[in-house]
């Protein structure tokens, strides 16, 4: 993305004679024309509440991300176990790494002012999105410069997922193997996910994932010999990340139903064994936190911590127990109110119902879900 103070130089001379143009024309007119102007105190302070808006989505984008992303018990311990290798890492983040394993992160004020510093080191190196999945990508690339002389780097260690593709023509019997590729996470339409899971209730979150992705469908190649068919694509990976990321797209414009049934499709646990070929059944996941975005480009972070979800606060690491409210809905005439009350406890798997109606009633979108392997929590 190009700064905007380029853009506004490059078309500065432009306006400017143009303006003049206009304030001759409006002379000519009258007094009453001029009237209808707006000044430059305004438009510049139209420009400033628009880039504020901007920075403040992209710092709460951020914020939530990283928020999730310590979650993470396999992070977690790999950073307290190679503290030795941080000089190797820029210096905000170096800071964040030391002050998360000493856990003075969670001293009142602390994380705020590492994360405004974590936040000035990232602009330096990419463009601002208010794009939570950008946002990861970004993140990740940024700790990617943290290289290990002895192996692999954290990021390649814990996140990515190298997938292989082959195709068998059920034609010609062809089979077609293509080039391995290299991601942080896998990308799901979430209209796609509600539509499976409202026609097929009893389908599982993983079984939605394989018929949605098996919807990509490659020809047969024939420069390589094979006869031009359709097929499906099988997917392998060489190895199991202790991380498992998935992206969901939304269309920014569903209803509070709409975002409960896709939440309901959610599974806690994956067994990523029905996705990929070849690998030993049950080689499950588990569900450690999530990333939401609201109506206002506001995002959130729910974390599953100590068998219960927590709403996780802005510029802090207090959350607040999601299984601890329930919304009620009043009308007084024309007059609709929200009320909190407390919900029922007992529920299983941390209180996810109230999860589904969390993300439903505030119209919050879950965009990325991140699952570490069952064996790495243990």
């Amino acid at each position: 993305m190009e700064p905007e103070n380029a853009l506004a130089s490059e078309n500065g001379p432009l306006e400017s004679s143009s303006k003049t143009q206009n304030q001759e024309e409006a002379t000519k007119d009258g007094p009453a024309e001029m009237l209808d102007m707006p000044k430059e105190d305004s438009l510049s302070a139209h420009s400033e509440s628009a880039i504020g808006g901007a920075a403040a989505r992209y710092n709460s984008a951020l914020d939530m991300t990283l928020k999730a992303l310590l979650n993470i018990k396999v992070l977690k311990e790999d950073l307290k176990n190679n503290t030795q290798r941080f000089q190797q890492v820029p210096s905000a983040l170096q800071h964040f790494f030391n002050a998360f394993v000493s856990e003075s992160i969670k001293t009142e004020g602390v994380y705020s002012c590492i994360l405004s510093d974590l936040l000035s080191s990232l602009e330096e190196v990419i463009s601002k999105s208010s794009d939570a999945a950008k946002v990861v990508v970004a993140i990740l690339e940024f700790w990617f410069c943290w290289k290990n002389p002895e192996g692999e780097s954290l990021v390649t260690r814990l996140f990515t997922l190298a997938e292989n593709e082959r195709m068998s023509c059920r034609k010609c019997r062809w089979i077609t193997n293509y080039p391995e590729k290299s991601s942080y996470t896998i990308v799901m339409p979430a209209d796609s996910i509600r539509q499976l899971k409202c026609a097929f209730e009893s389908m599982k979150f993983v079984d939605i994932l394989k018929v949605i992705r098996m919807e990509y469908q490659k020809s047969c190649d024939i420069k390589t010999g094979g006869c031009g068919e359709s097929n499906f694509v099988h997917h392998f990976i060489s190895r199991c990340p202790p991380v498992f990321t998935i992206v969901l797209e939304w269309e920014k414009s569903e209803t509070e139903k709409e975002i409960s049934e896709t939440t309901k499709a959610l599974d806690l646990e994956l067994d990523i064994s029905r996705l990929y070929v070849g690998l030993e059944p049950n080689t499950n996941y588990r569900l450690v936190s999530m990333v939401g975005c609201g109506e206002e480009e506001e995002h959130i972070c729910l974390a599953y911590e100590n068998n219960r979800w927590v709403n996780l606060g802005r510029e802090s690491l207090a959350g607040e127990d999601v299984s601890h409210w329930k919304s009620a809905v009043i009308f007084f005439g024309d007059f609709k109110v929200n009320l909190r009350e407390e919900s029922l406890s007992g529920e299983d798997d941390g209180n996810w119902k109230s999860v589904v109606s969390f993300f439903g009633e505030r119209k919050i979108r879950p965009e990325i879900l991140f699952y570490e392997a069952v064996g790495s929590m243990a």
